[in-house]
């Protein structure tokens, strides 16, 4: 086959992170005694902001759980304790497995012939809660995760760290991803061939190349299972 591994994104790849968070966030405002209308588009701004610092390697992970709830508390003069709403919240995601439509299908073919690694840049304990009470737990080879690695994509290191376990190559390796600049650009600055899942049709930006574009996950089962 021409790869001998499959490095899969985990949110708005496999698993569906936005209906998720919603939950997860609606939970937590009630919890708190927050009541507007825009409440998650509101946090969601200011979460968006976090995770752009932490790609940019501006912040860590462990600073970003407590961050954005720092800023959204200020921000909208809500009364409470930031880090602890931060160890709340993530209890709370963790227990948001769904998947996306065709995920388990993709990945189940996949993984019947080749190692399916989850690569993902979300926080441990969200992740692998997720990951445990998820259909795909006993279908993957294994995820690595940045807050345990201590790098975050789209930083090479990640990437050589999920190969070395398998010791594969980059040039052997694939990664399907739904974000151009973690998953996409990652790929590019590891030398490992992207496959980015694009269903909005939207266009790369200048300086990121994909060897596939593809609009459904189970177009990704036919490319990471092609002969050469």
């Amino acid at each position: 086959m021409r790869y001998k591994v499959i490095l899969m994104d985990a949110d708005e790849t496999l698993f569906d992170f936005q209906a998720g968070n919603r939950i997860a966030v609606s939970q937590l405002m009630d919890e708190v005694g927050y009541v507007h209308p825009d409440r998650y588009a509101q946090y969601e701004a200011i979460n968006l902001q976090c995770w752009a610092a932490l790609e940019k390697g501006l912040m860590t992970q462990n600073q970003l759980k407590t961050a954005r709830f720092v800023r959204f508390f200020d921000r909208y003069r809500i009364e409470g304790d930031p880090k602890a709403a931060g160890e709340r919240f993530v209890a709370l995601l963790g227990e948001q497995a769904q998947l996306l439509p065709h995920a388990e299908e993709a990945v189940r073919q996949i993984a019947a012939a080749l190692p399916v690694i989850i690569l993902t840049n979300g926080i441990t304990a969200v992740q692998k809660n997720r990951l445990a009470r998820s259909p795909l737990k006993n279908v993957v080879s294994g995820m690595v995760i940045s807050e345990e690695v201590g790098v975050s994509k789209p930083r090479p290191e990640i990437f050589y760290e999920a190969l070395e376990r398998l010791g594969v190559r980059p040039r052997d390796a694939l990664m399907i991803g739904d974000g151009v600049n973690s998953d996409i650009r990652g790929a590019n600055n590891a030398g490992v061939d992207a496959c980015w899942l694009n269903p909005a049709g939207k266009p790369l930006p200048e300086g990121v190349h994909a060897e596939y574009i593809v609009s459904d996950l189970r177009a990704c089962v036919e490319i990471a299972l092609r002969e050469n």
